[in-house]
């Protein structure tokens, strides 16, 4: 029985390391929406933005959207948030630090704390959103963590090999989670407008 035990024991990993390695790499990074040019760069900084048609003038779009921020902002992945007085009327800025996650099981929790701010500008019958400033504070637990800047991570320059056509493992989960937060707020805030 002593001999069988280390034996299974062995088996059973050997299997599970198989299946991990048959299981392949993820699609998600296939995906046209995270490929070349997906993160755009203003003046060597990433700025992601969206214009979209609303509905309404300029102050009732802007009404609606400091409704959609006290919600979407008060929300368990948002660590804080402060909203800054502009002096352009109908804009609205606000910089906000949150969680995005990469892995949740039950004994792996990998993800990272994101800064950033994000302008919403409101015009008659539509609105701006701008996303900028970005930046990481990854594995913060462990030996105090990395700090880093979406310009030095996630851009093509960074993220991808070489030859740009493959996304690096790692820049590439900060680039494809950075995108889907970017069109997840679009998304949300197209929603509360319309």
């Amino acid at each position: 029985m002593k001999k069988i035990l280390p034996l299974l024991i062995l088996l059973l990993t050997a299997s599970s390391a198989s299946a991990q390695l048959f299981k392949g790499r993820d699609k998600t990074l296939d995906k046209a929406e995270y490929q070349v040019g997906a993160v755009p760069e203003v003046n060597g900084k990433v700025v992601f933005e969206e214009s979209f048609a609303a509905k309404g003038d300029s102050k009732e779009i802007a009404a609606k959207a400091q409704e959609w921020v006290k919600k979407r902002f008060a929300g368990s992945n948002v660590i804080k948030h402060n909203i800054y007085e502009n002096e352009k009327p109908g804009t609205l800025t606000l910089k906000s630090e949150e969680y995005i996650t990469f892995k949740k099981k039950t004994f792996v929790l990998d993800r990272t704390r994101i800064t950033y701010f994000l302008d919403i500008e409101a015009k008659d019958n539509a609105c701006t959103m701008r996303m900028y400033r970005i930046t990481y504070w990854y594995d913060e637990e462990f030996k105090g963590g990395e700090h880093f800047t979406a310009e030095k991570y996630i851009t093509d320059n960074e993220a991808f090999n070489s030859s740009k056509t493959k996304l690096l493992k790692k820049p590439g989960k900060f680039r494809v989670k950075t995108i889907d937060l970017k069109n997840q707020l679009a998304a949300e805030l197209k929603n509360a407008l319309n």
